[in-house]
């Protein structure tokens, strides 16, 4: 399945394929080679939810600190980039900010542009901030404020890779998530809630 935002990508290149069929040879090779990578970057595999509080990505976890309930996740470009819902709850903001394009592991990054989705939970209100990176020129918002989800429902896409940041409320979980650790979005259990109810 190809992800909402990334189809059209999809379908322009596999159309350059077929269009240039009988004028060359090597531009139809080369348009088909990009459809498929495209079809391989904009994947939207199904997802089971797993327990606990899940991660919001693919990746790998860049960041962790206990003290502000973040785990921060890099995606690299090979990385599903559909993001997903942590844990149930509510959309109670979408909100997106312009900014800058830099490396996604840059630590001037936040000033990159991004989408903040904010969820009221079980737990308290939690945040996804959708980072840009050099290749993520864009975001795709799939929700809006006041649209209730279940955990591992799809929250958006990043196109090409970049970094997802989780903020939960501190003291109300235990952060499983190691730095260097790898994740599946809706899959990976990233935190505990502290009462070790269920996300």
């Amino acid at each position: 399945m190809i992800a909402r935002g990334g189809r059209v990508f999809v379908l322009l290149s596999a159309a350059a394929a077929v269009a240039t069929f009988f004028v060359s040879v090597y531009a139809c090779v080369a348009f088909a080679c990009l459809a498929g990578f495209l079809a391989f970057v904009f994947r939207d595999p199904s997802r089971s939810a797993g327990s606990g509080i899940v991660a919001p990505a693919d990746g790998v976890v860049r960041e962790v600190d206990h003290e502000k309930g973040l785990v921060s996740i890099y995606l690299a470009l090979r990385n599903v980039h559909v993001t997903r819902a942590p844990t149930d709850g509510v959309v109670s903001k979408m909100v997106r900010y312009p900014g800058r394009h830099l490396p996604a592991f840059s630590a001037r990054s936040p000033n990159n542009e991004r989408v903040e989705v904010g969820m009221e939970t079980g737990i308290g209100g939690i945040t996804i901030m959708h980072m840009s990176g050099i290749l993520a020129r864009r975001i795709v918002p799939y929700v809006d404020q006041g649209i209730p989800l279940g955990k591992a429902d799809r929250l958006g896409l990043i196109r090409f890779g970049s970094r997802v940041d989780l903020f939960l409320p501190p003291g109300r979980v235990r952060i499983k998530a190691q730095v260097g650790q790898r994740l599946r979005a809706g899959v990976t259990c990233v935190a505990e809630v502290a009462d070790d109810r269920s996300g």
